[in-house]
Formats: structure tokens, C-alpha cells, sequence
């Protein structure tokens, strides 16, 4: 047990054991493939082989032949509704779960077969005859905005799914009298590739639909699919079991998820469908494949006066809800960094290709914003002779700047920006030495740095035209005084039971024991959205901190009446109620909860039975659509961080080797050290396959890494050991001072390695990623050239 800054008892800050971890250490998780009705039935999907084309027809004759076989369905026999484009401000898509008129991306699902194993589906689906018709292909952002490029959507009359024009006027001026720097910068299309792939099952039975699917949203789902079965929410309920890894992949909503559904209805029996890993890695959602292009006007010191500049990403063929253009958003919020940058205009354009969708993927654009700015400021350091961190601290911001609006318009309210950059330089200057005495004067070596500020618990209005930011908690105790707490957040491995537990254990001062905790289902849940941008710990505990406060009081008054005292005389403290100096003069939660639940006549006139309390919280300040300057605080939250990264590179062979590792990380009051550690180590492992092993490259719209063999991720070899620090304190703006961290790890990576490697070369222009060794062998030829 720790103590608090007022001498307090506190579970906040104490490496707790988490509470999940003992039933799926010992193989009792229940994953989705673990999911098994009596009767169900498997799906197995015909996808498309061509990455464009017009659908003539779809033979299902021989498939419902074939043995086992139960159903076959092509596109034009489901009779589901177009998924809602609910975005005013982006070009209609209309996409269908199974492809009727045209397929845009290999991996486009054309018709599905429904048999009694998975294997006698496959064999059938084989029989299925797809006449396509082959069409053009657009297999890159840039043929897509050819003046002759073939259309994906020909109603739209281009290839741009979103184009976002800034109005330039503020930083002309500065453009107009100051030196210009430019570059651009490329993080290549690569993906979240989660252990456990998609899968759902569903079942409907007595006029009720229940879906159980690998998801980060479930009532998210559950709406969607209200849209597109026509069915009342009301009649639907969504379950999400153990998921094995979301990370932003998983939060988007699937053909399948609908398709599923529509055939346990169709067929009056329990349907699965478990994907494979070649699925995964050519239907499930890509991520990134994003260009920056920036120019900062500069003054004499070095200092950035304006930014201006393009975010374009290749949004694949577009068909996924919610849009992949979400992340470009992101991006340009997340270029100023912790910088005084005092302006700038930045374009956006989603454009769409012959490819998978993109969606989101941990970091959701600020791995792509922090790259490009990280990168930029190298250069500029260069260009303009100034010492690559000296320039980083003219212009970091320091306490007094706080509150601090940025140029997109976040508003930050804390943070220690200087403090983790100074800590981060003297870690990476002393990991550079200590390797350079161990490596010797020939090897390649260098240190490269990330600083970055990061939104947590956004909006997602912008990106869905639906639900916005709140989340919901139920706090009930029990007789015994056990408490049980029902949350819309929802666990994918990071610890969201014992973060929740935690949290009411505080509040309520009780041991963690005493909690269970509720989540990832649509009839046992408050309504809520989901997990996703690190938003778990502030908007639960924004809303458990309001039912505890309902229940606090109310426990009051019954334990006052109980002890003949006044309320205004009791405090709470070590799950009982006591007389201030008077410890003796105490009762605890269970005798409070006795009176409540079954001893009613003890209770104090005019409170009613009963001891349980349901509260919603919406972050304050957070802006849903942009204000008319433009400008958006679309984040509950910031949290800050720097990372340092030091290589060694190997100029013959170019592969790149991360020796050691180091994050200052400030995001609030920590609530289990343990659980914070594992969020950074394994975002900085993602960021590690991202910047040298990761990428899902297309040839002519054919997608050239559909299996492990061919998609390289990094292993325990590739990852070093890390030194992580925590600075800050309780954010004075948030729910118990605490910022989510569920991202930190994975954005600074990039950009970091990007930089240590530049530096160990002695070169410029490291402004792509993966750094592959081809990649980094031309680097090495250029300069010698």
C-alpha cells in the first residue's frame, strides 16, 4: 500500500498484481475461437483475387453441392442495407458487406459459404465460379490523383475520399519574410497484426440477436448493426470475450461482423466464422502509408515561426467503418509537438486506392505527425548550423507556458515537455558512450530522439458522426459489502480489470479484492464506448469517481445514523466509517451495505433501500467538430514523453540494430507501475517493427505480403531492454490526476530510430520508414557517392 501526497493509505502507484492475469496465464481466457454452440455451423469467405473489377456474377451452384454444405450466398442474394456514411464532410463510400456491383481491393469478401466445419466450407467456397471483369488499377496516391486516373467511385468525378483546404492567410506572412525549410516524409502502409485475429460468432434465438465478436467497441457494434440488420438495438446484444490484442485494429466494424449475424438469422442457427492468418493480413485493416509534406519558415536561431504543408495518406479502397481518414486528422493536431510553434496551415487529403482499407492502429497519426516534425527539425538544425538539441530547447515548452494552446488548437493544461526532454538526453548521450567503449571507434553508432505530446480520451465525433466521448460506470455493493462495478470500457490484454478495480477500490477505500468488475457486454454494461485512444482510465474513472461520490454520501448518512452522529462529523477512510478521533466510534462498508440491502428499518428517514449508483462521464473542454478558425481540442487529455534511441548500423549489410532503449513518460498519477511499464515496452516493440521490419507493400494492386514469411515482425532479438522513468504528478484537469498511456510507447519510436540512425551515418535524408536494409544500403551509397 502506497501513501498519498496527504499521508493517506492509496492503491495508486502500488504494483499491483493484475487480477486477469491468473486465469489466462493458466488457459481458463475465453477467447472468440473458444465460442462454441450447440449446432453452430462454420463461414468460411470467397474473397476477390483482382484488386479491381466489375462484378458480372457469382455461381454458387456447385458450392451448395458440395458436402455439409448448408448456405451460399453472393452479394446481390443478401438483402442488407449499405453501411451509413454518417460523415458530412467526406464522399460517400455506400460499401456492402459481401460486393454486388464492383470488388476494389484483393481480400474484398464476394460471397460467403456456410457449411458444417470450417474445412468442408473452404473446400466448397473453392467451387465458387466469381465472374469478374477486370477494371484499371490505382495503385498508388499518387496514379489515384493523375489527371487521367481511373475512378474507384466515377459518381464522385476523383479519387479523394476527404480533401481539407486550410486557409494559408496566418502564415503567409511569416513564409513571405523568413527562411524556408522543407521536407517530406513517408511511414509506410504496415499493420497492427494483433495475436488473436477477427472472429465472430452469433446466434439468434426468441426474436433476439447475440453477437459475441473480437472488438475494442461492443456497443459501437451494437448500433452499427441496428443500422444495417434493421433491427432494434434494443433486441441486439453484443458480448466481447477475452480479445488477444486490439490495438486500434479491432475497433473498426467489419463486413463480417454484419454478415455473420445476417446468417444466424437466415438460417435459424448459431454461425461462426474465425479468420486466418492470410485473411488478416489482406482484409483486416492496413494502417499508415502516410506522406507529410513540410515547410517551416524559420527564423535566424533556428526556431520555427510557421509550419505549412500536406497530409496525404492512401486510404486503400475506403470501405470500412469508421473511415480511415481519421489518423490524417491526428497527424496535423499532433505536428506541433511540445514546440512554441505559433502557426500553421496544413492540407489533408484521404485519397483512395486499389488496396485493403486503412483504419486505426495504435498511435492513430501521431506516430506519422511526430515523425515528420522530428525529421524537420533535424534538418533545419542542419541547414541552418545549430546543434540538433540545443534547437529542441529554444523551443520546448516550459512550466510557466502552461496552460498552452498549440497552433492546431489542443489545449494543454499539464505536463513536464522540458523536464522529460533534458532526462531522455542525459539517458541516450550515456546509453551512446557506454556502447561506444563497448563496440569501439569503427562501429556506426547513434542516438536519435523523439519529443511528442500525446492526445488521450478524444472525440470521436469527427470521425464517426455519431457518438462522441462519454462513458458510463454501475457501482453496486453487495450485502457482505463486496462491490461489484460495470463499466463501458472494454479489455483487449491491457489490463482494464485491474485498472477499473483499482480505481474503485480508491475511491471507495476498500480493498481491491472486494471489486469485480463487469465489462464488454451490451446487456451487463453501461452503455459506453469502448477502449481506445488511451482513454480507458480517464473516462471510467471519470465516471466510477461520480458514483463513488453518490455512494460516499449516501454511506455516510446511513453510518452517521447508525453511530448517533452527524454526518458532517465522519470520515471514510480504510472501508470505514469513523468519527474524526475517534477511531473506536466506526462502522464499516458491510454493515452500512447490511442496513441498505436488508436491515431497511435501520435506516435514516427519507433514504430510501438500496446502495448503488450509476454515473456517465464526458470530458469537459473537447471540442467535437472544429471551431470556426479551424481549430479543434479534440482530447480530454495530453500526455508528454521523450524517447532516445540508440543504433548500430552495419554499412554493408544495412541492417540496423537497436542496442538500448529509454522513455521519460509523464501521463499524470500513475495507477500500477506494472501495467505502465507493459503499455510502453510493447508500444516500443510495435515501433520497432514499424521503423525497420513492418510493411505490406502492393505490385500493381496485388498485395505482396499475405503471410508471415513475407511480413516481418520484430522478435524478443530485435527488441532491446528498456529504461523507462515517470515524471509528474496528479493532472490537475482529469479524474484522480490520471492520463491514459496506452499509446506512448509506439509513437516516439519512429521518429527516434529514424534519427539515431541518420546520426550514426552521418548522413541526411533518413525520412522514410521501414528502414530496411535496402533502404538504408542506399543511404550509404548516396553519401559515399
Amino acid at each position: 500500500m502506497q501513501t498519498s501526497e496527504h499521508g493517506s493509505p492509496t492503491l495508486l502507484g502500488a504494483s499491483t498484481r493484475r487480477i486477469e492475469d491468473d486465469r489466462l496465464l493458466t488457459g481458463r481466457g475465453r477467447f472468440i475461437a473458444d465460442v462454441v454452440l450447440p449446432g453452430v455451423v462454420e463461414a468460411a469467405f470467397v474473397r476477390s483475387d483482382v484488386p479491381h473489377a466489375r462484378v458480372r456474377g457469382i455461381d454458387t451452384g456447385a458450392a451448395a453441392e458440395s458436402p455439409g454444405v448448408h448456405a451460399v450466398f453472393g452479394g446481390a442474394e443478401v438483402d442488407l442495407a449499405a453501411v451509413p456514411d454518417r460523415m458530412p464532410w467526406v464522399r460517400p463510400v455506400g460499401h456492402v458487406p459481401l460486393a454486388r456491383d464492383r470488388v476494389r481491393y484483393v481480400g474484398c469478401p464476394l460471397a460467403v459459404v456456410v457449411a458444417d466445419d470450417r474445412y468442408l466450407a473452404e473446400d466448397a467456397a473453392e467451387l465458387v465460379d466469381a465472374d469478374l471483369e477486370p477494371l484499371p488499377v490505382v495503385g498508388t496516391a499518387d496514379q489515384a490523383l493523375a489527371d487521367d486516373a481511373p475512378l474507384l467511385y466515377p459518381e464522385w468525378g476523383d479519387n479523394l475520399l476527404l480533401s481539407v483546404e486550410p486557409d494559408t492567410a496566418q502564415v503567409d506572412a511569416a513564409f513571405a519574410e523568413l527562411r524556408t525549410v522543407s521536407g517530406t516524409y513517408e511511414i509506410r502502409r504496415h499493420s497492427a497484426v494483433p495475436l488473436e485475429g477477427r472472429g465472430v460468432v452469433a446466434e439468434y434465438r426468441d426474436d433476439r440477436l447475440t453477437v459475441w465478436t473480437s472488438t475494442q467497441a461492443a456497443f459501437v457494434v451494437r448500433g452499427m448493426l441496428s443500422a444495417v440488420l434493421g433491427l432494434p438495438e434494443r433486441d441486439i446484444r453484443v458480448i466481447t470475450p477475452d480479445v488477444g490484442g486490439g490495438f486500434g485494429q479491432k475497433n473498426e466494424i467489419y463486413p463480417e461482423e454484419y454478415l455473420i449475424p445476417w446468417l444466424a438469422m437466415r438460417l435459424r442457427r448459431p454461425v461462426r466464422w474465425i479468420e486466418d492468418r492470410h485473411e488478416h493480413l489482406v482484409a483486416a485493416t492496413h494502417a499508415r502509408d502516410t506522406t507529410i509534406r513540410l515547410s517551416a519558415a524559420v527564423r535566424e536561431d533556428g526556431t520555427i515561426a510557421a509550419l505549412r504543408g500536406r497530409v496525404r495518406t492512401d486510404l486503400g479502397s475506403g470501405e470500412i467503418f469508421p473511415a480511415g481518414y481519421g489518423p490524417s486528422l491526428v497527424s496535423v493536431g499532433s505536428l506541433c509537438g511540445p514546440y512554441r510553434i505559433p502557426r500553421q496551415a496544413i492540407a489533408v487529403q484521404g485519397v483512395v486506392t486499389n488496396k485493403t482499407p486503412t483504419g486505426g492502429y495504435r498511435g492513430f497519426g501521431a506516430p506519422e505527425g511526430t515523425f515528420a516534425i522530428e525529421r524537420l527539425v533535424d534538418r533545419i538544425a542542419r541547414e541552418v548550423g545549430v546543434d540538433r538539441l540545443e534547437l529542441r530547447r529554444r523551443m520546448i515548452l516550459d512550466p510557466q507556458d502552461l496552460p498552452y494552446e498549440t497552433a492546431a488548437g489542443a489545449r494543454l493544461r499539464s505536463g513536464t515537455h522540458r523536464e522529460a526532454f533534458e532526462r531522455a538526453v542525459v539517458l541516450g548521450e550515456r546509453m551512446l558512450a557506454e556502447e561506444r567503449t563497448n563496440a569501439g571507434a569503427a562501429a556506426l553508432l547513434g542516438v536519435g530522439y523523439a519529443t511528442y505530446v500525446e492526445g488521450v480520451a478524444s472525440t470521436t465525433f469527427s470521425i464517426t458522426g455519431t457518438w462522441s466521448s462519454q462513458d458510463s460506470a454501475d457501482v453496486r455493493f453487495d450485502a457482505d459489502g463486496g462491490v461489484t462495478v460495470a463499466v463501458g470500457v472494454s479489455a483487449m490484454g491491457q489490463g482494464a480489470h485491474t485498472t477499473v478495480a483499482t480505481l474503485v477500490a480508491e475511491a471507495l477505500t476498500i480493498p481491491i479484492e472486494q471489486v469485480r468488475v463487469v465489462m464488454g457486454d451490451t446487456d451487463t454494461a453501461p452503455f459506453g464506448l469502448g477502449s481506445w485512444a488511451s482513454r480507458g482510465a480517464l473516462v471510467a474513472g471519470g465516471a466510477i469517481e461520480r458514483a463513488a461520490e453518490v455512494l460516499r454520501r449516501k454511506g455516510t448518512d446511513i453510518a452517521a445514523h447508525l453511530l448517533e452522529a452527524a454526518p458532517e462529523d465522519l470520515e471514510l477512510t480504510g472501508g470505514r466509517f469513523q468519527v474524526r478521533g475517534s477511531p473506536g466510534s466506526a462502522v464499516p462498508w458491510s454493515r452500512v451495505a447490511q442496513s441498505a440491502l436488508n436491515r431497511t428499518f435501520e435506516l435514516p428517514p427519507g433514504v430510501d433501500p438500496g446502495l448503488e449508483a450509476r454515473a456517465v462521464y464526458e470530458p469537459p473542454g473537447l471540442d467535437h467538430v472544429p471551431r470556426p478558425d479551424g481549430k479543434m481540442n479534440a482530447a480530454a487529455g495530453y500526455t508528454n514523453a521523450t524517447h532516445a534511441a540508440v543504433v548500430r548500423v552495419d554499412a554493408e549489410t544495412g541492417v540496423v540494430e537497436v542496442l538500448r532503449y529509454a522513455v521519460v513518460h509523464d501521463c499524470g498519477r500513475v495507477i500500477n507501475p506494472l501495467t505502465l511499464a507493459g503499455q510502453i515496452h510493447g508500444g516500443v516493440a510495435q515501433g520497432i517493427g514499424g521503423a525497420l521490419h513492418e510493411h505490406l507493400p502492393y505490385e500493381d494492386g496485388q498485395p505482396l505480403a499475405t503471410t508471415f514469411a513475407e511480413y516481418l515482425l520484430p522478435g524478443t532479438g530485435e527488441v532491446p531492454e528498456m529504461v523507462v522513468e515517470e515524471l509528474g504528478g496528479p493532472a490537475p484537469e482529469t479524474p484522480f490526476g490520471v492520463k491514459g498511456a496506452g499509446e506512448a510507447g509506439i509513437i516516439g519510436a519512429p521518429a527516434a530510430i529514424a534519427g539515431a540512425v541518420e546520426h550514426a551515418l552521418g548522413v541526411s535524408g533518413v525520412d522514410v520508414t521501414p528502414l530496411t536494409p535496402s533502404v538504408v544500403r542506399g543511404l550509404v551509397e548516396g553519401a559515399r557517392s
